[in-house]
């Protein structure tokens, strides 16, 4: 599912295919880092292209845009989401680091995150702006997203997560024959 959000400040292009080859091209080298492995994790492929029109700030607008396009995008995957098995979970390590994610894919955003970070810049990405990115992607994608991460190496903090955050958008992206939901709908 193909979705453009072109701002003042940024230009941003998502297409989402299942299993297909991926490409990520942004102009911040830990954002496009932390995008191959969400996505390649998610199983998910596709186009990502992301660039700065007007630079404003430290990357919050490229940051930001880019999760809000990926996140109308995963909605636009999603459908009626009577498709999908709705939840998905995962647990990973990571040298000193363990990030623990789950995600409904049911409709409701909302969004914890749970990790202490330093106020620095990895890559050109600060990484205050990793809750705003899970506050942002839970939002558009009409998802439940908790993200729990331990650890010592910022880095190696941010890049568990998104492999965690990516198995568990996988296993709740896993075919099923009805909605998982006792309401009958979702």
């Amino acid at each position: 599912m193909s979705y453009v959000r072109e701002t003042g400040e940024t230009y941003v292009a998502v297409d989402l295919k299942r299993g297909a080859s991926l490409t990520v091209s942004t102009p911040v080298p830990l954002l496009t880092h932390m995008l191959e492995t969400f996505l390649l994790y998610a199983g998910l492929g596709g186009v990502v292209e992301a660039r700065i029109k007007r630079n404003l700030d430290d990357n919050h607008h490229i940051i930001e845009d880019v999760a809000i396009t990926l996140g109308r995008a995963i909605d636009k995957l999603l459908g009626d989401r009577t498709a999908v098995a709705r939840f998905g979970w995962a647990a990973v390590p990571m040298d000193d680091s363990l990030a623990l994610a789950a995600v409904d894919l049911g409709g409701r955003p909302y969004w914890v995150v749970k990790v202490r970070l330093p106020n620095i810049t990895i890559g050109g990405y600060p990484l205050y702006m990793f809750r705003h990115w899970i506050r942002s992607l839970a939002s558009e994608a009409r998802a439940t997203i908790h993200v729990y991460v331990r650890g010592c190496d910022p880095h190696h903090k941010i890049e568990v997560a998104h492999k965690a955050l990516g198995l568990a958008f996988r296993q709740a992206l896993s075919p099923a024959d009805k909605p998982l939901t006792t309401k009958g709908t979702l």
